[in-house]
């Protein structure tokens, strides 16, 4: 029980004491201001009154002495509670010791010092402002100076506008000259910038006019020239922060510099290298003409990210953490929005070094066959044999069913074939003899290897043949094969063999064949003329 009591007993005393302070504790700082300028904080109370009350009390005091007649004179007479400060003989406030900033080390006659000369200047301002003479004098240069700000800024918009025209006019000689489009997007390009840096810095000087107007007008006039004071403080000061910082980060520049240029260099050599291994003069380390492209651009950008990743601790601001949030904030938003252009890269890649597709082999991806005109970083362009370019994501290329025909192990070419299907009826061997001479009479097909005749399926009602035929001029397939469809149609019309493409459902009472008399059809009827 004693132990409990003395527990309880000192928690009690605990909480009263952190009560007492709270309550107790010292009050806030105040700061004395008047026309529009401050000129003392008061830190500690003085007879009851706290700082606010002694900072209200300094400004009244002031506002009545300065409506007196005559001049008040600012004086200071020291007394036991510190330094008493009269005006005209009036009393202003008292400075205690207690109002001196302690963390700056400043004593009683630095305070007394400042503070009078701070209410002086406040004072002299107070009368200025009162003379009609000031205020008139600061009235017409403040119009003074807006008429000049008004004519330099319509100087800087004249100026803007005539070299625009000379440089518009040189600009359009220069691009009728320039037979190149490249050199003329190039020029445009550079034209577009200059302007953009034009009107950046046409911006930049009217705001300092401006700036420098309104510093000049807040100078005129008493009440607001700390206004002015100030303002030319913060540019001064920005300026210098400014110009140090310049100073030193130059060190740190000229380190970033000669990484990326010699990150440049290393980048100009190996374009050297591999444009002589893409003309076909030298081969490196392996890579042939087919991969010399796509080789060159990855180590390319391997060697830039590494020259980034080099110069990344020289860059100005890399290590405040503004700028380390910025980088995670855009390298989050390139990983989580590049993911499927990072997919595309990659499977671009995949497949110019696997080599199971080269620019001018005949593919077929899905349902589109053509020919393989550009295999890019992101999308594999194929033209079909009517004309039409089609662009496949390398992703669905490389996961999809890929068929190329360019790719025979007996040589260039590919082998066509052709199915049909005909009747038991049919002797099978006259089949094979009316295939093979219509391949025979078709132009494109090669006699070497031979054409051969394949039975694929003996069905329920039909057998199906399939032709093959060999053709070396892989982009003309679409020709060759058609005209030897048209071929087969003449062979087995002439020989009265029916072709029970595609489906068969009964034997007919005729066979369904087209007489030679009526192979070229009937003519068209001639159009009435009106």
């Amino acid at each position: 029980m004693p132990a409990l009591r003395l527990v309880v007993r000192c928690a009690c005393g605990a909480w009263l004491l952190a009560w007492a302070l709270i309550a107790g504790g010292a009050p806030a700082p105040a700061t004395a201001r008047w026309f529009n300028r401050d000129l003392v904080t008061f830190r500690a109370p003085l007879y009851g009154n706290t700082p606010e009350m002694r900072a209200r009390a300094t400004e009244a005091n002031l506002a009545r002495i300065v409506d007196l007649p005559g001049q008040a004179t600012l004086q200071s007479q020291p007394v036991p509670q510190g330094v008493v400060i009269l005006a005209g003989g009036q009393l202003v406030t008292v400075l205690t010791p207690a109002d001196c900033n302690a963390l700056g080390n400043e004593t009683l006659p630095e305070l007394r010092d400042r503070t009078v000369a701070r209410m002086q200047v406040a004072l002299a301002a107070a009368e200025q402002a009162r003379l009609p003479q000031r205020l008139l004098a600061g009235a017409a240069w403040a119009l003074l100076a807006t008429a000049i700000a008004i004519g330099v800024l319509w100087g800087l918009r004249w100026c803007s506008r005539r070299m625009r025209r000379r440089v518009d006019g040189w600009v359009q000689q220069r691009v009728q000259q320039l037979r190149s489009v490249s050199a003329r997007q190039l020029l445009l390009g550079l034209v577009t910038s200059a302007r953009s840096l034009g009107r950046l810095v046409g911006w930049l000087v009217v705001l300092v006019v401006l700036e420098e107007w309104l510093r000049f007008v807040f100078g005129r006039f008493p009440y607001t020239q700390p206004w002015s004071a100030a303002m030319g403080g913060w540019i001064g000061e920005r300026v210098a922060r400014f110009g140090r910082g310049v100073l030193e980060a130059l060190p740190d520049l000229f380190t970033a510099a000669l990484i990326f240029l010699a990150a440049r260099l290393v980048v100009q050599a190996v374009r050297i290298v591999f444009d002589g291994v893409a003309s076909g003069r030298f081969q490196f380390v392996g890579i042939d003409q087919p991969l010399a492209e796509p080789t060159r651009r990855i180590i390319t950008v391997v060697i830039w990210l590494f020259a980034l990743a080099m110069a990344y601790p020289y860059l100005p601001g890399a290590e405040t953490d503004a700028f380390k949030g910025l980088s995670v904030f855009v390298g989050l938003m390139v990983s989580l929005g590049a993911s499927s252009i990072v997919g595309q890269a990659a499977s671009g890649f995949t497949l110019l070094y696997s080599r199971t597709l080269m620019v001018g082999d005949v593919v077929r991806v899905g349902d589109t066959e053509g020919l393989a005109i550009q295999i890019g970083l992101f999308t594999t362009r194929l033209r079909t044999p009517l004309g039409v370019e089609v662009s496949i994501p390398n992703n669905v290329v490389l996961a999809g069913e890929l068929r190329n025909y360019s790719r025979d192990p007996q040589g260039p070419g590919l082998w066509l074939e052709s199915a049909l299907t005909i009747g038991y009826d049919a002797p099978w061997r006259q089949v094979h003899r009316l295939l093979l001479q219509a391949a025979a009479a078709t132009d494109g097909a090669l006699a070497d290897p031979p054409p051969h005749v394949v039975q694929s399926e003996l069905g329920d009602v039909a057998v199906r043949y399939v032709l093959r035929v060999r053709v070396v001029e892989v982009e003309r397939r679409w020709q060759v094969r058609s005209a030897l469809h048209a071929h087969i149609q003449d062979a087995f019309n002439a020989a009265g063999v029916q072709i029970m493409s595609p489906n068969y459902e009964g034997d007919p009472e005729q066979a369904k064949v087209v007489p030679k008399a009526h192979w070229e059809g009937r003519p068209a009827p001639a159009s009435d003329e009106t």
